[in-house]
């Protein structure tokens, strides 16, 4: 039988098991590629696709002036009650600090506070709150590997004897942002999945038929996010791109299955047997 869209529709249902088994093997592997790799595959940092001004005055500055441009982290200790000349305000400054240099080297680069070097620029106006300026181990890449031990460590020092503390910075942001788009990944699937079944329910008017679109959506999603996590391997991808395969996954396995399950049933309405229904379903669909 020559290779086709019918062909292949045909084929399928006359191994309707097999089929289910071989992609319910994709499946699970691509779910296991996307658990172990994805991560390593994604990244929060920009870059240029051409080589500007700016990125070749950069590449110089690193090669002839500074090195190789590090990550800052910021950590802001405030008390609503006490200013940083009161003994307990130093006490913790100092207990924190220790805390973010006890991660040692190989995440903390360097750091400083107030009580080390005294300079004005390291506590504000009112007294009331100072900064620890940071710098993180390594690349950027190396400093997002290392920056949730870090956050770990300013959250378990937040809200406790009366101080706030906070955290800014180029991976602390990163990785806050990717934390965001994976809740509101997880927001929209819960959202989108449950009104597209009711939606397709009053389309179809069967719950099966209204069943196979989604799963077709989400075969398609997870398959779609396991061959990101193998191709951000060799070239890596933005963290946005699961959010991209998500959406874009919904739509058009939705709007795609929906196609062929209705030339299907329209064939079934006409009276040609099911193997012939889906035959033509799937040449015309």
């Amino acid at each position: 039988m020559r290779l086709s869209t019918e062909a292949l529709a045909r084929a399928s249902a006359a191994h309707a098991w097999r089929t289910v088994g071989i992609w319910t093997v994709v499946l699970i592997v691509a779910v296991v590629v996307a658990a172990t790799l994805l991560a390593d595959g994604l990244t929060t940092e920009f870059a240029y696709s051409n080589n500007p001004d700016s990125k070749r005055g950069d590449a110089l500055l690193e090669e002839r002036l500074r090195g190789p441009r590090r990550v800052n982290e910021v950590v802001i200790v405030q008390s609503d009650e006490l200013v940083v000349d009161d003994p307990a305000f130093e006490e913790k400054v100092h207990d924190l600090f220790g805390a973010i240099t006890g991660l040692g080297a190989g995440v903390i680069q360097s750091g400083v506070n107030y009580y080390m070097i005294p300079v004005p620029a390291l506590v504000a106006d009112d007294r009331h709150t100072t900064i620890i300026p940071l710098v993180m181990a390594g690349s950027f890449d190396d400093a997002m590997d290392n920056v949730e031990q870090l956050t770990d460590r300013v959250a378990a020092a937040d809200e406790r004897d009366g101080f706030r503390v906070l955290i800014a910075g180029e991976a602390s942001i990163s990785l806050e942002a990717n934390k965001i788009s994976e809740r509101d990944l997880i927001r929209g699937e819960g959202i989108g999945i449950p009104v597209a079944l009711v939606i397709l329910m009053f389309v179809f008017g069967a719950l099966v038929a209204a069943l196979i679109p989604l799963l077709v959506a989400i075969f398609a999603i997870v398959i779609a996010i396991g061959l990101a996590a193998l191709v951000g391997q060799v070239f890596q991808l933005s963290f946005m791109v699961t959010n991209m395969i998500t959406m874009i996954g919904l739509a058009v396995g939705i709007d795609y299955t929906l196609l062929v399950v209705s030339r299907f049933r329209e064939e079934r309405r006409r009276g040609l047997p099911k193997f012939d229904a889906i035959g033509r379903a799937g040449a015309t669909a």
